[in-house]
């Protein structure tokens, strides 16, 4: 399969980044004691994160994998270089608009750990950036690119998938090995409560299987033609939005459980031409889905402020809805 560009995805970026925002505009209206719209028909805000974790490792690692095709190697500076450049200044850009904008005082360890690109360190702390929390996923995703390219670069191409899902099956039994090992032997309560949330946010495991599936597309794997059914593509896509909008969850591995689907539907949209998701809105929100997500919590922090005279006026919603993601 031939592709200068893989179709669907920004559609599926846009629709994640929505979510997210309307979501915490809820979110945030509860915190200030506004009366909240039953979003029920919304997923969690956390499930589109993960979409975006799936989707980051699927397209990063299909494009590596292209780029030592027809390359014979990986230029990791050319790499690091261009995720610097997207990633970095509206990241700083947030920080620095945090603190300039509210008056809220951070921890210096906090501080330190954002400003070094691991915002998903301090949650696991019971700590965070509060004026933009969402920041931990970005630094999953940094820190998921600092060792992902030398595992695209090293591991040959026979023995790829198997390593891939080696890391993921451990990755994934990783905390539960943590917590018996603490269990039985120094039963640290701070050690438990770091490494449920810790890994609760940093899901390398749910990148590392939109990995495989860039693998997959990449080598135009023979398993991959059943997506070239459109009956069966259309189903994919149907039941994982069905799960995702019935906010679904399980007892154990619920991120992981929506991993798998959300890649089963990536590849559906990817592949079969029969499903055309994209459109002119969707593709410019999916282009600048990182800066709807990046600026959405301290824009809806100003609306509210700035919109309190409004608030039981019928254009309140409207207003807080629209310009927290089309700012």
């Amino acid at each position: 399969m031939k592709m200068s560009h893989l179709k669907g995805l920004n559609t599926l970026r846009a629709i994640a980044a929505l979510i997210v925002v309307w979501s915490h505009i809820e979110f945030i209206k509860g915190l200030y004691d506004i009366p909240q719209i039953d979003l029920w028909v919304f997923p969690n805000a956390h499930f589109s994160v993960t979409l975006f974790f799936v989707l980051s490792g699927f397209l990063i690692t299909y494009l590596l994998l292209k780029e030592k095709d027809k390359y014979g190697t990986i230029s990791f500076k050319k790499f690091y270089i261009r995720r610097i450049l997207r990633i970095w200044p509206l990241y700083y850009l947030i920080i620095f608009f945090s603190l300039l904008l509210f008056n809220t005082e951070i921890p210096k360890r906090t501080l330190l750990l954002c400003l070094s690109i691991f915002p998903n360190i301090p949650p696991a702390l019971k700590s965070g950036w509060p004026n933009s929390p969402q920041i931990w996923s970005i630094g999953v995703e940094e820190q998921f690119y600092l060792f992902w390219p030398l595992i695209v670069y090293f591991v040959p191409k026979k023995h790829f998938a198997k390593v891939v899902l080696g890391f993921i099956i451990f990755y994934t039994a990783l905390p539960f090995i943590i917590n018996y090992v603490n269990l039985n032997t120094i039963h640290n309560e701070k050690l438990f409560s770091f490494t449920q949330k810790f890994f609760y946010h940093t899901k390398f495991n749910c990148m590392a299987f939109g990995g495989l599936l860039g693998y997959l597309l990449s080598e135009n794997k023979k398993i991959l033609k059943i997506y070239n059914n459109t009956l069966f593509s259309i189903l994919v896509v149907f039941f994982t939005f069905f799960i995702w909008f019935a906010n679904i969850s399980f007892n154990l591995f619920t991120e992981e459980v929506y991993a798998f689907f959300f890649g089963l539907m990536i590849l559906a949209v990817v592949i079969n031409k029969n499903i055309k998701i994209d459109n002119t809105i969707t593709n410019f929100l999916g282009k600048i889905s990182y800066g709807i997500y990046m600026y959405h919590w301290i824009i809806i922090l100003l609306l509210i402020k700035y919109l309190e005279q409004l608030k039981d006026t019928p254009y309140y919603n409207l207003i807080l809805y629209t310009r927290s993601a089309f700012r």
